[in-house]
């Protein structure tokens, strides 16, 4: 807000008092939208607690504050920003791609205590719900909502039959946008997130959600690709051996396990085909590899191994000719590219990788 300028002078105040005053700020301006599109191929990492944009031409810029974390399109043009109101939020979509930033306000959006954000792939909406916090297990929204960019509205994205009075918990898209994975929590949950509680899959389309085996949606990784199944990473809370399963949804009720009972995967990422995964494996040194698995025969190749008291912290395959990732050391976080033939990975920054912009 403003400050108004302090009268000091009176015949200025009684000169000016007649004269038009300035309008106050507008409700849109209290989001602070400033920020700009980011390009296909930005990287989003974390420097130093913030996150930041890094752009293919290698220049690095501080995200608008509705472009960080889940609230940021993965095209990078829309942001959804939080204005305060009354200890709650309401949400508003900014749009990146016009100058100055567009702010349109979303009236189901209001009064939300803890707003989660989940995007379509294809940044033509996203769904948004209120996930309570302890002590505050009410909530103005009692279900689960998409926001559609091309409409400029809000719609229930599933009815009371399908929720049955409980509340909805959106977790992850599909590729193609056709397909939600979403649980449903009981009334009094408090913020324990989306892969706690029956889990579900929906078809969008059709609108018949279909229930998941018991654990699938708690170990839930990461979609295929192709949008034909998810991948479900089970970690033994003893050895910590991880353990890959693909659940293919014409087939939900027999999940295959995909890597041998003596691999432990502790990341997975699937090509943008489906048709390889890309694995973070620990041998039985004790080191950190990177292999990929063909989804057709069964076949494993290593592409790359880390060296002593290195780790795998984050696994993306977003484009078709080259995997990023993210290696620990003793000297901080740095992020690796390299392609899927098995080149020698390449450096790209410093820190820790969380998405790439589409």
């Amino acid at each position: 807000m403003r400050r108004m300028l302090p009268c000091l002078i009176l015949l200025f105040a009684i000169a000016c008092g007649n004269a038009p005053q300035p309008a106050p700020p507008t409700r849109a301006a209290l989001f602070t939208p400033a920020g700009e599109r980011l390009p296909s191929g930005s990287l989003i990492v974390v420097q130093g607690g913030q996150e930041r944009a890094i752009l293919p031409d290698g220049r690095s810029i501080a995200l608008a504050e509705p472009q960080q974390g889940s609230r940021g399109a993965p095209n990078g043009a829309y942001g959804v920003a939080l204005a305060p109101n009354g200890g709650a939020f309401d949400l508003a979509l900014v749009d990146y791609s016009q100058n100055p930033p567009r702010v349109r306000e979303i009236p189901e959006g209001r009064a939300l205590i803890n707003p989660i954000i989940l995007w379509q792939p294809d940044s033509s909406g996203f769904a948004f719900y209120d996930l309570p916090l302890e002590g505050n297990p009410s909530s103005n929204a009692g279900t689960l909502y998409y926001y559609n960019l091309s409409e400029e509205r809000s719609r229930p994205l599933l009815n009371a039959e399908q929720t049955g009075g409980r509340r909805a918990a959106a977790l992850a898209f599909s590729p193609n946008g056709v397909y939600l994975l979403y649980s449903l929590l009981s009334e009094d949950a408090e913020a324990i997130g989306a892969q706690v509680g029956a889990g579900y899959v929906i078809n969008l389309r059709v609108g018949q959600p279909v229930v998941l085996p018991n654990e699938a949606l708690i170990d839930f990784s990461s979609w295929l690709g192709d949008s034909s199944g998810f991948l479900s990473l089970r970690s033994d809370p003893q050895t910590g051996r991880g353990t890959l399963r693909l659940y293919r949804l014409t087939r939900l009720g027999e999940p295959e396990q995909l890597a041998a009972e003596d691999e432990s995967v502790q990341l997975a990422a699937s090509a943008p085909d489906g048709a390889q995964i890309a694995l973070a494996v620990r041998t039985a040194e004790g080191l950190s590899a990177l292999r990929l698995l063909s989804l057709e025969d069964g076949s494993m190749r290593e592409v790359h191994r880390l060296e002593q008291g290195q780790r795998l912290t984050v696994l993306l395959w977003a484009q078709p000719e080259s995997i990023h990732f993210g290696v620990a050391s003793a000297e901080g976080e740095r992020i690796w590219r390299i392609a899927p033939d098995g080149d020698e990975p390449t450096p790209i920054a410093e820190g820790q990788l969380r998405h790439i912009v589409r």
